[in-house]
């Protein structure tokens, strides 16, 4: 059985090398540079060494060099098998090394493996294993080595060059899509902003409000949602949410909500079905916040009294949590038929007095900095 001792710093290449030469039969031999070939032949001499040029450590070059110099290893026959140094020039330098052959990568199964048994033969019966080439001087080689790798970082350097285009091109046709999206984006933002602005309108129309009702609670309530540290995207969801929190107040009678405080019965609970009322309503709108789910839990309470689920704690959505406290505090300073406004100082306390049992704690708190300490004014 012949062995070939295959050199490669790719470890696919190797497999299939391997793979391929001993479904012929051949004992396989493997390296991943020129040190390891040296030491591996040396202890086990090979039949014919296949190596690659590009490699680390030591590439294919020196490694012709040096198994020319060895007196152990010299009449084995060495094949250079390469994708990278194609150039006719390369393969001159490698056959004045002694190579027996240079043969580019891919090559056909069929036709490398009769170009090694032609190779092996050619070394059995003493024939030259390569066409007769005066040997470098020593510094002709460096020169003609130095000469391959400097065409080879030039083609790397153009091939760089190309990729570099090709990235420019794929970059700016990627900006071009970005921006066009973008502008979709926003004007759909537009739109559904618009959208919004109209029904909120339509709702202060119908309500107990005075004009510009949503546009305060939505400041107030995307001001605390900063300074809690609310993400952007959350904010933007609050800000929507409260243009339209109170939607499903449309379907009660207006004198209903003259004095919400004085309803009983079926009154009441006709009443407290209205953000039921605007989740269903909103529900079928696929936005890309829960503005539905933050509508339907706007009026419950943090310690489960409110309506119309109940729920307490942090089972509430922090956006409606949010949206309670805004919305609680407009209410308390514009004047109702039933009572006057409440001066900020007054609404304040009566929100604080309620931390914890109606409201959230943490957003009360953040709603009482923007007041007691960043100066923050209820828009007019």
């Amino acid at each position: 059985m012949k062995k070939a001792l295959i050199v490669d710093d790719n470890e696919q290449n190797l497999y299939l090398l391997q793979t391929m030469l001993k479904g012929q039969g051949y004992d396989v031999l493997m390296a991943a540079n020129g040190v390891e070939a040296l030491e591996r032949a040396r202890s086990a001499p090979p039949d014919i060494v296949i190596s690659d040029i590009l490699m680390p450590e030591m590439d294919g070059f020196t490694l012709c060099r040096e198994w020319r110099k060895d007196e152990r290893l010299q009449h084995i026959p060495f094949i250079f098998y390469t994708a990278i140094y194609t150039d006719p020039r390369d393969e001159e330098l490698a056959l004045s090394l002694g190579a027996a052959r240079f043969v580019v990568k891919p090559q056909d199964p069929e036709a490398f493996v009769a170009i090694l048994r032609q190779v092996i033969e050619e070394s059995e019966t003493g024939r030259p294993l390569a066409p007769a080439q005066p040997a470098p001087e020593e510094t002709d080689y460096y020169k003609l080595y130095s000469e391959a790798l400097v065409r080879k970082l030039e083609d790397k350097m153009l091939a760089l060059e190309e990729i570099n285009r090709a990235l420019e091109q794929e970059i700016t046709v990627r900006k071009k899509a970005e921006e066009s999206l973008q502008e979709s984006h926003a004007a759909l933002e537009k739109n559904l902003k618009g959208a919004i602005d109209v029904l909120s309108e339509t709702i202060e129309r119908k309500g107990p409000y005075a004009p510009g009702h949503h546009r305060r609670v939505a400041a107030l309530a995307s001001a605390i949602a900063r300074e809690m540290g609310l993400t952007p995207f959350q904010v933007q969801g609050i800000e929507l949410a409260a243009a339209v929190y109170d939607i499903g107040l449309m379907t009660v009678p207006p004198e209903f909500l003259q004095d919400t405080n004085r309803l009983d019965g079926i009154k009441l609970t006709l009443y407290q079905g209205y953000p039921q009322t605007g989740h269903d309503t909103l529900k079928r709108i696929e936005f890309p916040w829960p503005i539905a789910d933050i509508i339907l839990q706007h009026r419950e309470c943090f310690d489960g009294s409110g309506f119309p689920q109940g729920i307490k704690g942090e089972d509430i959505l922090i956006e409606a949590r949010v949206l309670a406290v805004a919305g609680s505090m407009e209410n308390l300073t514009v004047h109702r038929s039933y009572r006057k406004a409440l001066p900020v100082d007054q609404a304040l306390a009566i929100i604080s007095s309620r931390s914890g049992s109606l409201y959230d704690h943490e957003v009360v708190a953040a709603c009482l900095r923007l007041f007691n300490e960043k100066g923050y004014k209820m828009e007019s």
